[in-house]
C-alpha cells in the first residue's frame, strides 16, 4: 500500500474521532500535521 493510500485512511479515522468528539480541534490539527509529515504528504494552499 503507497503512502498516500495509507494517510487516506489514517486520516478517515481521525475524522471519525473529530466527528464523535473523542478529539478536539487542536488535537486533530496537530495529528494531521505529523501523519503529513510520517507519509511525507505536500498541502498545497492556494490563494
Amino acid at each position: 500500500m503507497d503512502n498516500l493510500m495509507k494517510y487516506t485512511i489514517q486520516l478517515a479515522m481521525l475524522s471519525s474521532l473529530l466527528d464523535e468528539k473523542l478529539i478536539s480541534e487542536r488535537e486533530y490539527a496537530k495529528i494531521k500535521v505529523e501523519l503529513e509529515r510520517k507519509y511525507r504528504i505536500k498541502v498545497k494552499f492556494s490563494g
